[in-house]
C-alpha cells in the first residue's frame, strides 16, 4: 500500500489541490467563457466552461466548449504572484519560439496563447485547448508506456535538433549552472539539522563539476526546462504525443541531458514510486541505463560527452533551483530530505 501511495503521490497532489480553493474555482469558472468570447470572433458564441481544476501551484484552469464546435479554449488564473510571472513567462517563450522558423514543424504540438490580461485585478491568458490526455495518467499502465517515452522523447529531441549548437563551457556559464543552486542549497542547509556534513557534500560536489566542466565543449539547445510525463499531452492507447504545455521553465543555451533525464526520471517515479532524491542516487550507484531502463548507446548521446556523474549532479542542481521554493512543496522537510539531503549524503 505505501508503495502504491508513493507512486502515485504526484497525481494525487494535482488531484487534491483540485478540490481545494471552491471559491476560486467557482470565480474562475464564471469568467472564462465570457475571456474566450471576447478573445473569438463575434459569431462564435455560446461558449460554455466545462470544467474547472486547480494546480498544486494555485493556478485555476478552465475548459470551455461550445456545442457543435470541436475547438475548445484554456483560461488559466494563477492566484500568487510566482503564478503570474510564470504565466508570463510562458507567454513570452512561446512567441518567441512561434517566431523561431526553425521550429515550424513542432507548432502543432506548442500551445497558442490567444489572449491575455486582467480581469478584476486578476491575470489570466486564454489558449487553444491541444488534443490528447496528460500522459502522467497513461504512465501508470503498463501498456503503451514504452511508446509514450519513446514518442515524447522525439518530439523534445526534435527541439534540441533544430536549435542545437556547440558551446565551450567557460567558468561564467559553469558557476550559473552550478555555484546559484549551491548557494541557494547552503542557505536552506544552515536550517537544517547536521548541517556541517551536509555543507562539507556541497563544497565536493561545487570543486568536482567547476573541474569536470569548465573547457569542456558541448551542444546546447533551447529546452522546455520541466519536461515530465504531467506537461505532456498524449494519445491513449498509441501514445503518440499530441502536445506539451507550461513552458514557463524553458530557455535557451541549455543542456539537452535535462529534458531527457527529467522525463524518465519522473516515469519511473510515477511507475516505481519514490523521490526524484531517490532515483538520481540509484542512478549514481547503478548507472542511468539500468536504473532508468534505458539503452546504454542512447544514454551517451543525451550526455554528450559530459560524463554520467557530473550529468545527473547538474540535472539534480537545476531541479532543486527550480523546486526548492515551489509554492508546490508543502511539506518542505519532506521534500528537503529526499531530494537534497539524500543525494548530498550519497555523493
Amino acid at each position: 500500500m505505501r508503495g502504491t501511495v508513493e507512486r502515485l503521490r504526484p497525481v494525487l497532489r494535482n488531484q487534491v489541490a483540485g478540490w481545494l480553493r471552491p471559491r476560486e474555482r467557482r470565480w474562475t469558472a464564471a469568467v472564462a467563457a465570457h475571456l474566450v468570447t471576447n478573445a473569438t470572433p463575434r459569431w462564435e458564441t455560446g461558449w460554455r466552461t466545462t470544467s474547472v481544476a486547480v494546480t498544486s501551484t494555485s493556478v485555476t484552469i478552465a475548459t470551455v466548449a461550445r456545442p457543435g464546435s470541436p475547438r475548445r479554449y484554456v483560461v488559466k488564473i494563477p492566484w500568487t504572484a510566482a503564478g503570474v510571472a510564470g504565466l508570463r513567462r510562458q507567454a513570452a517563450v512561446l512567441e518567441t519560439l512561434g517566431r523561431e522558423p526553425r521550429l515550424s514543424g513542432l507548432r502543432a504540438v506548442l500551445p497558442h496563447c490567444v489572449d491575455q490580461g486582467e480581469i478584476e485585478g486578476r491575470h489570466y491568458s486564454v489558449e487553444e485547448a491541444l488534443p490528447g490526455v496528460s500522459a502522467s495518467a497513461l504512465m501508470l499502465r503498463r501498456d503503451g508506456r514504452d511508446a509514450l517515452l519513446r514518442s515524447a522523447t522525439t518530439v523534445i529531441g526534435d527541439l534540441h535538433a533544430r536549435t542545437r549548437e556547440p558551446a565551450v563551457l567557460d567558468r561564467s556559464t559553469v558557476q550559473g549552472w552550478v555555484d546559484v543552486p549551491l548557494r541557494r542549497i547552503e542557505k536552506c542547509i544552515l536550517t537544517r539539522p547536521h548541517s556541517t556534513r551536509f555543507l562539507d557534500a556541497v563544497g565536493r560536489v561545487r570543486e568536482e563539476l567547476v573541474a569536470v566542466l569548465v573547457g569542456r565543449t558541448v551542444h546546447v539547445s533551447w529546452i522546455h526546462g520541466d519536461f515530465w510525463p504531467g506537461n505532456v499531452l498524449a494519445v491513449s492507447p498509441s501514445g503518440r504525443v499530441t502536445g506539451v504545455v507550461d513552458w514557463d521553465c524553458a530557455g535557451p543555451g541549455q543542456l539537452p541531458l535535462h529534458d531527457l533525464l527529467h522525463l524518465h526520471v519522473l516515469a519511473r517515479r510515477l511507475a516505481g514510486g519514490g523521490e526524484l532524491g531517490e532515483i538520481v542516487v540509484r542512478s549514481l550507484g547503478r548507472g542511468i541505463d539500468q536504473t532508468l531502463a534505458v539503452a546504454s548507446a542512447e544514454v551517451v548521446a543525451w550526455l554528450d560527452t559530459i560524463p554520467p556523474r557530473a550529468a545527473l549532479l547538474l540535472y539534480w542542481l537545476r531541479h532543486v533551483l527550480l523546486f526548492i521554493d515551489s509554492e508546490g512543496d508543502h511539506d518542505k522537510p519532506r521534500w528537503l530530505r529526499g531530494n537534497v539531503e539524500r543525494v548530498l549524503a550519497n555523493v
